[in-house]
């Protein structure tokens, strides 16, 4: 039974959500050393606000989770599980006892660690409240599946907003994220605005000029990449049907402005910010249109080559040019007036989407 459990509701989670836990696996990995983790769990423990938040994103991956797990119980290929309503409370948790240990083996590795951190620096307060708090997570996680598995199958019907009573195009990518890649988003979000406000607090010290900032935009373009490895994957293959319609070339361009604009919004709101005293209005315009752009590159690079393998191997080899030209000091608008060249190349055709 436990290996049934495993297969259906731990592989399928994780394969759900590969790119999300590539990509915290490649950042906390692969470029960060162990001192670094001791050093930052260190201060999470002695700074209450990133403590508290740290519990905060506890509960967003556990509510993910979650969220996905009832997807997979309202399928109807998955409605044989909800056999397991004849369970008691009891019997119910100790089943599940091992996928929700596998399920948040990332959030509760990160506590082991903190408690390493905490035994050391005398943190006893904060690691009690940590370990109720994930007790709490598998018991609210348990009930809610136990009274989940006690209703009847849910019917399929479609419920229209009572706001938008007309989802436009350019919106449906940002509903499949939000329905099937909320992890991959949050992770990418956090780093992206983490990297960001590094290179900002560096650049604000001194010693570095406007290309500092450049390469900034260009790191933080590249955390995107996963994302727009899905959103490729979702036009070639959800939005297969409207490969028969012809669509302007501006209309086209409309539409993944506006998806692209949305998705780099946050990115976007901290340059205004943290520009506002840091440099003048010219060089806070050009870095926003080369924030767009390199986003905009880097998709229109995964759209033209198809293959995930040989859009990987491009883009590494597109990274290092971008840094050579940032580096010996290319202006900004040249570089995104490259950027854009793979972008208009690969959505010219009309009979794409």
């Amino acid at each position: 039974m436990n290996e049934l459990f495993f297969k259906t509701f731990v592989i399928t989670f994780y394969r759900a959500f590969l790119g999300f836990f590539i990509l915290v696996i490649l950042i906390f990995g692969v470029f960060m050393e162990m001192k670094q983790h001791l050093l930052i769990a260190e201060r999470l423990l002695q700074n209450s606000t990133g403590f508290y938040t740290i519990l905060l994103l506890f509960l967003v991956y556990a509510f993910a989770q979650k969220r996905f797990q009832f997807r997979l119980l309202n399928d109807k290929h998955y409605r044989i599980f909800h056999q397991l309503g004849f369970f008691n409370w009891s019997q119910l948790g100790r089943s599940f006892l091992p996928v929700w240990l596998a399920n948040h083996a990332l959030i509760v590795a990160y506590s082991v660690l903190l408690t390493y951190v905490g035994v050391g620096i005398q943190a006893e307060g904060k690691l009690g409240i940590l370990w109720i708090f994930l007790l709490g997570l598998f018991v609210a996680d348990i009930s809610i599946l136990y009274f989940k598995l006690k209703k009847p199958f849910p019917e399929s019907t479609r419920v229209r907003s009572a706001i938008f009573k007309k989802l436009r195009f350019e919106f449906w990518f940002l509903m499949h994220l939000n329905e099937n890649r909320t992890l991959l988003f949050l992770a990418v979000k956090i780093i992206s605005i983490f990297l960001l406000n590094g290179f900002f607090y560096f650049y604000s010290g001194g010693g570095y000029d406007l290309r500092w900032l450049e390469f900034g935009l260009l790191c933080a373009a590249y955390t995107h990449f996963p994302i727009w490895l899905e959103k490729a994957a979702f036009e070639s293959e959800q939005l297969s049907y409207f490969h028969n319609m012809p669509i302007s070339f501006s209309r086209k361009l409309w539409q993944h402005s506006i998806a692209i604009l949305l998705i780099l919004f946050p990115e976007l709101v901290l340059l205004v910010y943290k520009f506002d005293t840091v440099q003048n209005l010219p060089d806070l315009f050009f870095l926003l249109i080369l924030l767009i752009s390199m986003n905009m590159g880097i998709y229109g690079l995964i759209k033209w080559r198809k293959a995930i393998e040989k859009a990987l191997k491009l883009g590494y080899l597109v990274f290092f040019f971008l840094f050579l030209l940032v580096i010996f000091g290319l202006p900004p608008l040249a570089i995104s007036a490259l950027c854009l060249i793979p972008f208009f190349v690969s959505v010219r055709s009309r009979y794409s989407v």
